[in-house]
């Protein structure tokens, strides 16, 4: 590989990615209908680690079982009993088998959960996803509490994965799931602490990392996954996300993964 891939990289918490080629995340839908790790999931990730990458990121880890990407995600949203322990153990082993590193990503769905799932998925907003086919439900707005709420399990979900072996977390706000959501104006009509100018659309997000921070320490990898912009008129826009970059530098995040 070029000689600047191949070299390792030291993040501000003091971690070292072996080198600079990242396994991005990719939903896998391998977990069994109650969000448990499954052996197929262990040896997909196995290979990948056998693959050299540095850095290995997981598909979406969800912290409310009510609201998935898909069937088949992962579930975190409670302390994790002895048979998920373990599960999760023997797939952050598998998946750090090569020497790199396992990030877990962590996500809530928001509206973006399939009708399947939730007919009524909670969301920032109740604003409708406005695409054909009628997979996605019609969306109810969270109250204050229960932001409050998914922000706690932010970190429980994070310090479980410590716990299993995973090296790294990183909170996913971007792809329009629910970080994302609230901090797009157009999913985000909200007039309280949450909504309004960038700043309140952004509580959010920054309340989650810096739960997720507090769960697992200061020398433990935090990461973001953040939209460049929503390519959208009237979302959330490029000059945005440089703030936004700015604020997760100053709440102390180790990598920013930019995407859209």
């Amino acid at each position: 590989m070029p000689d600047i891939l191949a070299q390792s990289l030291t993040l501000p918490c003091g971690a070292k990615l072996p080198n600079r080629i990242v396994k991005a995340a990719m939903t896998e839908g391998l977990a069994d209908p109650a969000g448990v790790p499954t052996p197929g999931r262990d040896r997909l990730y196995g290979l990948w680690s056998d693959g050299g990458a540095g850095l290995l990121l997981s598909g979406n880890i969800q912290i409310d079982r009510d609201h998935l990407e898909r069937p088949g995600n992962v579930i975190i949203d409670r302390e994790p009993d002895t048979a998920m322990r373990a599960a999760l153990s023997r797939w952050a082993a598998t998946a750090t088998r090569n020497g790199n590193h396992f990030w877990a990503q962590i996500s809530h769905a928001g509206r973006q959960t399939q009708k399947i799932v939730n007919a009524h998925p909670k969301a920032p907003s109740a604003v409708k996803l406005g695409l054909p086919g009628g997979q996605f439900g019609e969306p109810v707005a969270l109250t204050a509490t229960e932001i409050e709420d998914i922000v706690r399990r932010f970190g429980v979900c994070a310090a479980a994965c410590k716990a299993a072996g995973f090296t790294g977390v990183q909170v996913h706000a971007a792809h329009g799931y629910l970080l994302s959501q609230f901090l797009s104006p157009r999913t985000n009509l909200r007039t309280d602490q949450y909504g309004g100018e960038l700043a309140n659309r952004a509580r959010a997000l920054l309340d989650c990392v810096k739960a997720v921070r507090d769960a697992v320490g200061p020398d433990f990898p935090v990461a973001v996954k953040l939209n460049s912009a929503d390519f959208q008129k009237g979302g959330f826009a490029f000059e945005d996300s440089l703030q936004v970059a700015q604020w997760l530098e100053t709440a102390g995040i180790d990598l920013l993964e930019i995407s859209g």
